[in-house]
């Protein structure tokens, strides 16, 4: 019997609760690689003790290492990434680091996974100190790392130009969906645009306020619902709520809880994505898998996930926001093209798609000499 390679997975960075999307990404991504019961390789997964009481089925799944972290403590994160973690992560054929940081003396062959460049990219939105280790760390464990994995292409395409990294030491291990619709949903009454989105300036919260000013006056029973956590432009948003006249029909959530955002994304009518700066765009996603049509601001990530017969708006054009939300809520015949592309492009990205290019990656990571 061929023994399996085994591949340490470091999930050490991951607070249950506090690190969004990149959390059920890690989580959803290795679910869907344990039910496909791959024979060949054996992850072992490294994480906090918190982590496998919030995921007791990845506990039963793989092989672990349990480690004491409490909380949002970086310091003590990344000193345990220096030292414990390469103690007990010796001996296997190779390591996957999924919180975008490679340490200094990680065990080799290693890769990394990058979710996007917004830290170098847009550096205003982060502390001085955040800023200073991001411009050290990102660079660093790009160039160091065996492999580089990024959670779609646009990003890969980035990383390529940017440090020029070869496209045969990147991989695209894409974001999915758990589930997906089979028909059109009905429309929502009352009628309610979802924007699920923490608070920063490239969110672009201030243009869609304004967009829903100019909707309110045709649609008097329509709702705006932000959710997301609180983040640099959150006082200017909650000042353009109130300059709007609308605060009761503008709900700003903040950080809600997946049960919570299910029961919220049901009730939607329209997903509305204005963001300029995107990775992948989880929350389009998400909506196009529920049978919730997407209006999306051209030329990000997000875009690209709607496909051909997407509706798409210039980032900063109020009145064409407003245009394109009135025509969706009016147009029948519109929404249901828009969930049915969507319904295909959705099928392209489920996390059993994720576990496969997963296991490709390992695949390649393992046939790599030790440095």
């Amino acid at each position: 019997m061929a023994t399996k390679a085994r591949i340490a997975i470091n999930l050490l960075h991951i607070v249950p609760g506090n690190v969004g999307g990149s959390e059920e990404y890690s989580v959803e991504t290795l679910r869907a690689f344990a039910e496909s019961e791959t024979k060949e390789i054996e992850p072992v997964i490294h994480a906090s003790e918190a982590f496998f009481n919030e995921y007791p089925d990845l506990r039963e799944s793989f092989e672990t290492e349990i480690y004491k972290l409490e909380g949002k403590k970086r310091f003590k994160r990344i000193f345990t990434e220096s030292t414990a973690f390469i103690r007990r992560a010796r001996g296997v054929e190779g390591v996957h680091h999924f919180g975008g940081h490679l340490p200094l003396f990680s065990p080799r062959p290693a890769a990394v996974t990058m979710h996007d460049l917004q830290p170098l990219e847009i550096p205003e939105n982060f502390s001085f100190l955040k800023r200073l280790y991001f411009r050290i760390v990102i660079p660093s464990s790009i160039k160091s790392a065996d492999l580089v994995v990024t959670v779609s292409d646009d990003v890969a395409d980035q990383i390529n130009k940017q440090f020029e990294i070869s496209y045969d030491s990147l991989r695209t291990v894409s974001i999915g969906v758990a589930s997906i619709k089979k028909e059109p949903t009905e429309p929502k009454d009352p009628p309610t645009i979802l924007y699920p989105a923490s608070t920063y300036p490239h969110k672009n919260h201030i243009m869609l306020i304004k967009a829903f000013v100019r909707l309110a006056d045709k649609n008097p029973e329509a709702q705006l619902v932000f959710t997301g956590a609180p983040g640099k432009a959150e006082y200017r948003v909650r000042k353009e709520i109130e300059k709007s006249g609308l605060k009761e029909r503008i709900h700003l959530r903040g950080r809600v809880s997946s049960r919570e955002m299910k029961e919220i994304l049901d009730s939607a009518s329209i997903m509305a994505f204005p963001s300029t700066y995107e990775g992948f765009g989880i929350p389009v996603l998400e909506a196009m898998a529920a049978g919730i049509p997407v209006v999306a601001a051209r030329g990000t990530p997000a875009t690209n996930l709607l496909g051909e017969n997407s509706l798409t708006v210039k980032h900063d054009d109020d009145e064409a926001w407003y245009l394109a939300l009135n025509k969706l809520l009016s147009d029948r015949e519109l929404r249901n093209r828009l969930i049915l592309e969507g319904f295909k492009q959705a099928n392209k990205y489920t996390y059993q798609n994720s576990a496969q290019q997963l296991l490709e990656t390992w695949r390649q990571l393992i046939t790599i000499k030790r440095k």
